[in-house]
């Protein structure tokens, strides 16, 4: 001010300050989270460290920052919650969300497992309240306090976008908008109920929705998109060996105004650029995370330059403390749920499968969900199955090797490892001719047989000689020792990621009157509290010819 008044009183000008002709801003971003409080191991150029952790991510997002106080976005690219560890799955993922809040993240898109417990769970992650069934594992449990971005979900019935297509945030006087997508296949693939919901294409979204962000006057535009690819040769972190994969031919049809895309799904990290624009991944798990610099034109807003990293999230370096609290809490409420007790097993349930492809585990959860859903209110379901991969079985369940009292015990922790996906159970009526092309499925289409485990009274037989899709003989298809009429209507149980289509059982989606109202942990703890100390079910149910 002396100098200015100075210059004024002499007659001379004033020489005010002059805002530099560009801004620089980071984005920090990181992919499928999957509520990975504990830590793990990354690759290095030195070879694997122990790497990642909530507490260290955020302590690395803090440091991040400093450098660009004002100028930073913290961003996820989806698969934020599900898909991750037994601690998280008991908490219905919400210390996961309550760490990304800690962390203050601004915007994420939805990936495929924000819906593996159906869009009703994923709008309570979004805006807090207790499960259902569950309850709350974190009191008052809030949801997130960023949003969920989805441009290319649709609901069908409005057919306007099912969560907001994108964010505008104001940085160091630039305007900056973030487009969430999630890959086109999402709510195809997921086990939760998502109807009305559709997804759809991923670049005619980005697209439509980078026209209003221009129409708006913001000319610099980030997506953050959950679908991925991978180095084909190989490669670190930050290198970019021949990229393939669906996010090529997705980025190469943007409009160029898209400036950045933070990518995920693949969990193949990779720093690339497609057309000019950087595109890039992280390995997951917190194990790196994503900074991309942009040098913007303030008169222009558009960027004139880019530098993009992926960085290992080290632990040299001080561990958020609220997270860190938030990890011994959680940990401390999952250990007492997962030591309850549930009931006694007689001998080893495994998945060691016969020539027919049978299971003693397989065929005790079809038992299982069939005692669970065969009621009127549940479903009165009459056969039941069990899917051997997706939505499946995660292991055995053996009587420990001590031989004292408690051996035979099964707590929900041994549970659980059995059947670890949290799906629902459908219950839906399909005809006889369809439960026959059901059957065939297991090896109709598929590129490896799938042999379910099914529910007691319910039997066939195939022949191994004959082609896929002709296996099986109707005639042997026998529901309490009757031929399955081919006309006639049957209530069937399966897990929900099945009865979606999953795993190439697409007739499933053909089912009707659908009942959803028990999950498979629940069915299966129930069958063996119902039935302590349970017995390895007969196999003899499925025959095999040749």
């Amino acid at each position: 001010m002396r100098n200015l008044l100075a210059a004024l009183l002499l007659g001379g000008t004033a020489l005010l300050p002059v805002k530099a002709d560009t801004v620089d801003i980071q984005l920090l971003g990181i992919n499928d989270f999957h509520s990975a409080l504990p830590t793990s191991f990354a690759m290095t150029p030195g070879g694997p460290v122990e790497a990642g952790g909530a507490e260290y991510l955020a302590a690395h997002f803090d440091r991040l920052q400093r450098e660009n106080p004002e100028g930073t976005l913290r961003l996820a690219a989806g698969d934020n919650i599900s898909s991750s560890t037994m601690n998280a799955t008991l908490q219905h993922d919400e210390p996961g969300i309550e760490a990304l809040n800690l962390m203050r993240l601004d915007a994420s898109s939805v990936g495929n497992h924000e819906f593996d417990e159906g869009v009703a769970e994923l709008r309570r992650m979004e805006n807090g309240g207790c499960h259902p069934i569950d309850g709350c594992a974190r009191p008052n449990f809030k949801g997130a306090s960023f949003p969920y971005l989805g441009a290319n979900i649709v609901d069908t019935t409005t057919g306007k976008p099912a969560f907001a297509p994108y964010i505008v945030k104001e940085l160091k006087g630039i305007k900056i908008g973030v487009i969430g997508v999630s890959y086109k296949n999402t709510l195809k693939e997921a086990p939760g109920p998502t109807t009305p919901l559709e997804a759809r294409d991923e670049a005619q979204a980005v697209n439509a929705y980078a026209a209003e962000l221009k129409a708006k006057g913001v000319r610099t535009i980030v997506v953050l998109i959950h679908q991925g690819g991978g180095q084909t040769g190989g490669g670190l972190p930050n290198q970019c060996n021949n990229l393939a994969g669906p996010i090529k031919d997705i980025v190469a049809k943007f409009d160029p105004e898209v400036d950045a895309v933070i990518s995920g799904h693949t969990h193949n990290p990779y720093i690339c650029e497609i057309n000019g624009i950087p595109v890039t991944q992280t390995s997951g798990h917190t194990r790196e995370l994503t900074r991309i610099k942009l040098t913007i034109d303030r008169a222009t807003g558009n960027p004139t330059a880019h530098q993009a990293e992926n960085i290992t999230v080290t632990h040299d370096i001080e561990p958020n403390g609220a997270i860190a609290a938030l990890r011994r809490e959680s940990d401390q409420y999952a250990q007492r749920l997962l030591d309850r007790p549930v009931g006694l097993i007689h001998r080893d349930l495994t998945t060691i499968r016969n020539a027919a492809g049978e299971s003693t585990i397989a065929h005790a959860l079809a038992d299982g969900r069939l005692a669970a859903t065969s009621s009127p209110e549940t479903g009165g379901a009459q056969i039941a199955i069990q899917p051997p991969y997706g939505g499946g079985i995660g292991g055995d369940l053996l009587v420990h090797p001590t031989g004292n009292e408690m051996s035979n015990l099964v707590t929900h922790g041994k549970a659980l490892r059995v059947v670890p996906f949290s799906n629902m159970l459908v219950t839906m009526t399909l005809t006889g001719a369809q439960v026959e092309r059901l059957l065939e499925q297991q090896w109709c289409g598929q590129s490896t047989a799938r042999v379910l485990g099914v529910s007691k009274g319910f039997t066939f037989t195939y022949d191994n000689a004959k082609p896929a899709c002709d296996k099986i003989d109707p005639a042997t298809i026998k529901l309490n020792g009757a031929v399955v009429d081919p006309a006639g209507r049957y209530r069937v149980t399966a897990n929900s990621f099945i009865a979606t289509g999953g795993d190439g059982f697409s007739v499933l989606t053909e089912g009707t009157e659908r009942v959803e109202k028990v999950r498979d942990i629940e069915a299966f703890e129930s069958h063996i509290r119902a039935n302590t100390p349970l017995q390895p079910p007969a196999l003899g149910r499925i025959t095999r010819l040749n």
